[in-house]
């Protein structure tokens, strides 16, 4: 079943990777094994992008494919965060002129999973809308995305109003999308960027542990 569902993710094709999962859920197979197979197939995709295999229209269809089948109920309460397993709150959102979602929500996803709160403010979030959102939830990681390269300098916007208020400091920023490499993460003056989701919520679990001097 593994290795179907694998396959199936890695191949792109939607209506098979849905009915794998569901027949999986069927046979009494656990809703976190099946997460972590979807998770290996989106690795895989995601290594053939790295590759050149893919192209970016095939790393949003994948992207498509995962939160379909993560919208079914029995996979719902993988990604349930309680007092219990919350490791950190994270904040996250596309910046300002940046309407892209795919790679954000599965970032989210793989966050919740993992034991972070997430607060998601969405797609094209405006400085304001930032700021206000730092200020009332106090999170411990601010993440941002943007697929193009326009997007950078809004993702810099926010980090100089961070030095601007002082608080800079007080949080931990991660950056990720088509467009972001070291150098950005240098303009922008991002903790950390990456392209891949799983490197990036080790990232985040580090940080935590760090803070907290509790492992995870």
């Amino acid at each position: 079943m593994k290795h179907s569902i694998v396959r199936s993710i890695e191949g792109l094709y939607e209506d098979r990777t849905l009915e794998l999962v569901r027949i999986a859920i069927r046979k009494g197979f656990k809703p976190i094994d099946i997460f972590n197979w979807l998770q290996t197939g989106m690795e895989r995709v995601g290594k053939l992008y790295e590759t050149s295999d893919y192209f970016i229209a095939d790393l949003i269809f994948a992207g498509i494919i995962f939160q379909e089948v993560m919208e079914l109920e029995e996979l719902k309460e993988v990604t349930k965060v309680t007092p219990k397993n919350k490791i950190g709150r994270l904040l996250l959102f596309s910046v300002f002129g940046d309407c892209h979602d795919i790679g954000k929500n599965i970032f989210g996803s793989f966050a919740r999973t993992a034991g972070f709160e997430l607060i998601d403010l969405g797609t094209d979030v405006s400085l304001y809308q930032v700021i206000e959102a730092i200020e009332t939830v106090k999170p411990d990681i601010i993440g941002m995305s943007g697929m193009q390269q326009e997007t950078i300098y809004e993702m810099r916007a926010v980090v100089c109003e961070l030095v601007n208020r002082g608080i800079r400091d007080d949080y931990r920023v991660i950056i990720g999308g088509a467009v972001i490499d070291e150098k950005a993460a240098q303009i922008v003056g991002a903790d950390f960027a990456t392209k891949d989701v799983m490197t990036g919520v080790e990232k985040c679990k580090l940080w935590m542990i760090e803070k907290t001097g509790k492992k995870q």
